[in-house]
């Protein structure tokens, strides 16, 4: 882990964060806000991962800060990954202000 202090998680949609850690172009974990009718609000932190399925869910917490502080670092590895066209996000290869906003995706 890194000597830095955490960095505040970023906004990339209307209820929904991405958490960075020791590995600068790769988020650590990602953070929605969740207002289900009849129930209390919570917050659900996730693992990052390009792939929604490929996301492993850390806990639900009642404030962004609690989720914040729930996502672990992040790893360097000694080799760098073998690149393969299969996703862009996966290699850096989009960059963040490409990121589908709310409204493209239920557009």
């Amino acid at each position: 882990m890194s000597d830095r202090p955490a960095a505040p998680p970023i906004r990339i949609g209307e209820a929904e964060w991405i958490v960075m850690r020791d590995v600068p172009d790769r988020p650590a974990g990602l953070v929605k806000y969740f207002a289900p009718s009849g129930a209390p609000a919570y917050f659900r932190c996730v693992t990052w991962a390009p792939r929604s399925e490929d996301r492993r869910l850390i806990g639900r917490f009642a404030t962004l800060a609690e989720a914040e502080r729930a996502v672990p670092g992040g790893r360097r590895s000694a080799a760098p990954a073998t690149p393969s066209s299969a996703d862009a996000w996966e290699h850096g290869q989009v960059p963040w202000d490409a990121a589908p906003r709310r409204s493209d995706r239920y557009a």
